[in-house]
């Protein structure tokens, strides 16, 4: 005893109960939602749906995570919710073929999520389309070429050129 009341150290495993089921994996997600396994793959890789744990190669969701996305996703109407396509389908909205070809930009920068998150390139997204807006594709880019065009002069001010060789320094 030690000296210490008998309570003085509490073991969390007494207090679980094993009946309980904090997590949910996938498959079962899946299930209670009746959408695919490879839904919630989809929606992790873009960083929608209820945060997730990754141990391994294991994907478990919390059961609090689910339900406070269940309760976010709660709507008493449609009105304001969904937007109306034909909305997105007037000439100042343009598909990422558009763009790509307006602008000479790999495609896959525009319809790849992760990489439209790692430049920062603004979209817009209605139900499983994504459409784009030309003056701010273009703002994008000039904000890019500057900051492009800064960080060079600051690395050539940086950068001793020295004895290296001319065909070097046309790479850098």
């Amino acid at each position: 005893m030690n000296g210490r009341p008998c309570n003085y150290w509490i073991n969390p495993m007494d207090t679980f109960q094993f009946g309980q089921k904090i997590t949910l994996n996938e498959n079962e997600l899946a299930t209670r939602w009746g959408i695919s396994p490879k839904t919630l793959q989809r929606w992790r890789c873009e960083g929608r749906g209820p945060k997730y744990f990754k141990l391994s190669k294991r994907v478990s969701y919390p059961i609090d995570e689910i339900l406070a996305f269940e309760f976010e996703s709660l709507h008493e109407s449609t009105d304001g919710v969904t937007c109306d396509p034909e909305k997105f389908n007037n000439p100042s909205f343009l598909t990422a073929r558009e763009i790509a070809a307006k602008i000479d930009i790999p495609l896959y920068l525009l319809t790849h999520p992760g990489e439209r998150k790692k430049i920062g390139l603004p979209h817009y997204r209605v139900g499983k389309m994504v459409r784009f807006k030309l003056d701010e594709i273009l703002d994008w880019a000039r904000r890019r070429t500057v900051e492009a065009e800064i960080k060079n002069q600051t690395a050539h001010r940086l950068i001793p050129l020295g004895n290296i060789q001319p065909g070097l320094t046309r790479m850098m």
